[in-house]
């Protein structure tokens, strides 16, 4: 690793402010990605019943109508379910890049400190 002993004090300067902007450019990352998570997490929950609200659904008319209009439902049906599926995955893909993020943001400060400081 170079040390800032190699540099003068306006390099070392630069340094500081560089590894300042850096810092508060990945909080900020991380306060957006923290932010879309809570939007999705709390969207994902409000809905999470909607599913099992629309079979019940399904099974309380599937009698009413035809069984082309039924097979229709169905696949319809499928179709949500697999929606559903994608939006738990897409909830669970930014948790993990929100914690990746963080994990990253850490370990960056803590080489900036370390550069900086020698």
């Amino acid at each position: 690793m170079i040390t800032m002993g190699l540099f003068g004090k306006k390099e070392k300067k630069i340094f500081k402010e560089f590894s300042k902007k850096s810092v508060e450019y990945l909080t900020d990352i991380n306060k957006d990605t923290d932010e879309l998570l809570e939007e999705l997490q709390e969207s994902y929950s409000e809905n999470r019943f909607a599913i099992p609200e629309f079979m019940n659904l399904i099974e309380s008319i599937k009698a009413k109508i035809s069984f082309e209009e039924s097979e229709k439902l169905e696949e319809l049906s499928k179709k949500i379910v697999q929606i559903k599926k994608c939006a738990k995955k897409s909830v669970s893909a930014v948790a993990e890049l929100s914690r990746n993020q963080r994990k990253t943001t850490r370990e960056a400060i803590r080489e900036f400190n370390e550069f900086v400081e020698s």
